[in-house]
């Protein structure tokens, strides 16, 4: 039987308190390891990123976050911050339109991945494009009967719209309004600009500049308004010619009367211009019809030079199997062609080529074999052409032939 005395003494001796202190701290040191490599789960709400979306569109989407559900050592997960991870959605590749594209979340190393929600999302790629849409000035209430706008200036006269296609196909103009006390007072009024829209819009629709300056004069009398004028053109030139354009001389006339009628008026035409069988250009002084409406009048000038310029109408043709010709001094007794004929394409006006017959040789293909000393040499096909400007040649196929010496 162990003396307890001995016991004691060992119990209470410095090895002991050494021997235990050790054992407990290898106890901590193994609970701890433990409860670090134990798995636990992390669930963490993160930013939906949208990455890739064509140029010039924008991308549509209720969802900006997802939630995602993290495996992994409890010290990992812990250390993770919340702006490290993500979840990220690609629109490459694609156009206009709605998708349901797939999530994919980015997670540090040495976790996994146990749950991402949602899996997928729905999305809509919309084009933006930019449309200048021209200002007008609409007074508030309307003018007062003997008043109008003269000298109105707007600076700038288009704003910028930029909004997608849905949208910008809802407006209809833009336009300011001053009031008649801002047009009595003069000077230079700055005036927020609205667009007319025949429905709400989806997306934000952003207008530079947001407003702009007007300069006018209210002015007594009927108001006034600069109309274009068109040539009134019956008939057509010669086959051998085209209407190439038609040139007025002002462009535009002033006309004078009622605000609505004048809005509605959109050109003033002048007496019928007949260019049947014309051949070549022409300039003369027409008079212009007056407005049907009694109560339109032109101001100043009552005709307007018209020039009508033309263009020659060519057409083309190819002249088949025409003969070389040989030309030229050489110290061979003769030459052999090889090809023997060429294809001819020439062009010139209608007229002229109806006319054309192949007989009359007008073109003559030749090559010229002066000074030549080689017995076989490839030489360029050269045309003659008797016609002089009124037909010009086009090609020649084949460019080139072989000329062979006769030596016998």
């Amino acid at each position: 039987m162990s003396d307890p005395g001995k016991l004691d003494d060992f119990i209470s001796s410095p090895l002991f308190l050494k021997i235990l202190s050790v054992i407990i701290a290898f106890s901590f040191w193994f609970y701890a390891t433990g409860s670090r490599t134990e798995e636990t789960t992390r669930t963490m709400t993160v930013p939906v990123e949208y990455v890739n979306a064509p140029p010039q569109t924008t991308l549509k989407t209720a969802v900006r976050e997802a939630q995602i559900s993290l495996t992994g050592p409890q010290r990992v997960l812990s250390s993770i911050e919340q702006d490290s991870v993500y979840c990220e959605v690609d629109a490459r590749g694609l156009s206009v339109g709605q998708y349901r594209l797939a999530v994919h979340p980015v997670v540090p190393k040495n976790v996994t991945l146990t749950e991402v929600k949602p899996t997928h999302v729905d999305i809509e790629l919309v084009r933006f494009v930019e449309r200048l849409v021209p200002v007008e000035v609409v007074v508030e209430k309307e003018l007062p009967a003997g008043l109008y706008l003269d000298m109105v200036e707007v600076v700038p006269k288009n704003v910028s719209v930029r909004g997608s296609e849905k949208d910008l196909a809802k407006i209809g103009s833009a336009r300011i309004t001053p009031t008649m006390e801002e047009l009595r007072a003069s000077g230079e009024l700055t005036l927020e600009v609205t667009l007319v829209q025949s429905a709400e819009f989806e997306d934000d629709v952003v207008v530079e500049p947001r407003s702009v300056r007007l300069r006018a004069v209210l002015a007594e009398g009927l108001p006034k308004k600069d109309v274009p004028v068109s040539a009134r053109i019956v008939g057509k030139p010669t086959d051998d010619y085209r209407l190439k354009a038609v040139v007025v001389e002002p462009a535009m006339v002033t006309v004078e009367g009622p605000l609505v009628k004048l809005n509605a008026l959109k050109k003033i035409d002048t007496e019928t211009i007949d260019i049947t069988d014309i051949s070549k250009e022409q300039s003369m002084v027409i008079p212009l019809r007056m407005p049907e409406d009694p109560l339109l009048k032109v101001i100043g000038t009552t005709s307007v030079q018209v020039n009508v310029l033309l263009t020659p109408f060519t057409v083309t043709r190819l002249m088949s199997g025409l003969s070389v010709a040989v030309e030229g001094r050489s110290v061979y007794p003769g030459w052999t062609v090889e090809p023997e004929a060429v294809s001819v394409t020439i062009e010139g006006i209608s007229s002229e080529m109806n006319a054309l017959e192949s007989k009359e040789l007008l073109v003559q293909p030749y090559v010229n074999v002066t000074n030549l000393v080689s017995r076989r040499l490839t030489v360029p096909v050269l045309v003659r052409n008797s016609a002089g400007g009124r037909i010009r040649v086009v090609k020649v196929e084949p460019e080139r032939v072989t000329v062979i010496a006769n030596v016998q």
